[in-house]
């Protein structure tokens, strides 16, 4: 009980660093820009213009900050509503590849879709799982250099009581002391790039909603390799219900 205390207080007081300088960053951004239009300091129209957009562009990333917080604590605390429709894991599929295409060209990494060979019915937030699905695809092309190739799979699984997402990459791979810490608030494999503009929350998000639908997130990696992320989820049957999951809606 005393260690559980001790990594709980430690966990809190990494969760403060780390949100604390993921706001500050922006914040000393659109401070020291919008002081430079307020005082002249930024002459000429092309560096007032450069000056706007770089304010505008780190307000969007504390707005997305902002709401990955929210996300996650209204996951983590049953608090997000989850609206279950019928997907078709193929379409998503093929609508995510399409939605981030441009950004996989413009840092020279491919992007191979590979679907299943039949439709893949299951019962989820469309919304939601689209979010958990990017996060994944964005995380990947951040630890694939170029040029590197990423694949998304859509397969049933378990005889169909399952639907699996895949998504694999030519990256660095994770260290096998650091695989089960990657689902954790801000965690960061590679602490040292602090360029990133990765909140660190994006994989926490996965795991929860993958739980939330009643499935379960997972990665397996070898430095040097790659690694091989996924996303299993109960599939949806003829009749509607979802197979083998407690409702999870809340």
């Amino acid at each position: 009980m005393a260690d559980r205390a001790q990594q709980s207080q430690q966990a809190q007081r990494d969760f403060i660093a780390n949100v604390s300088h993921d706001l500050k960053t922006p914040l000393t951004s659109i401070q020291g820009y919008s002081q430079a239009l307020l005082d002249g300091t930024a002459a000429g129209a092309a560096v007032q213009q450069r000056a706007a957009l770089i304010i505008s562009q780190e307000a969007q990333r504390l707005t997305y900050l902002v709401e990955e917080v929210i996300d996650l604590a209204r996951l983590e605390n049953g608090g997000l509503h989850l609206h279950l429709e019928p997907v078709d894991a193929n379409e998503l599929g093929a609508e995510l590849v399409d939605s981030s295409l441009p950004r996989y060209e413009a840092s020279g990494v491919t992007l191979t879709w590979r679907p299943a060979p039949e439709p893949v019915p299951l019962l989820a937030d469309a919304a939601r799982l689209r979010r958990a699905l990017t996060n994944l695809l964005d995380n990947a092309l951040e630890h694939t250099p170029s040029p590197g190739e990423v694949t998304l799979t859509v397969e049933a699984t378990e005889l169909g009581a399952q639907v699996q997402f895949t998504i694999t990459d030519t990256g660095a791979g994770i260290p096998a002391e650091e695989i089960g810490r990657i689902w954790e608030r801000f965690y960061r494999v590679d602490r040292a790039r602090t360029e990133r503009r990765g909140s660190g929350l994006g994989l926490a998000i996965v795991k929860e909603i993958g739980e939330a639908h009643g499935g379960e997130a997972g990665v397996t990696s070898v430095v040097g390799q790659g690694s091989r992320f996924w996303l299993k989820l109960p599939a949806k049957v003829e009749n509607g219900a979802k197979v083998g999951v407690a409702d999870h809606t809340r």
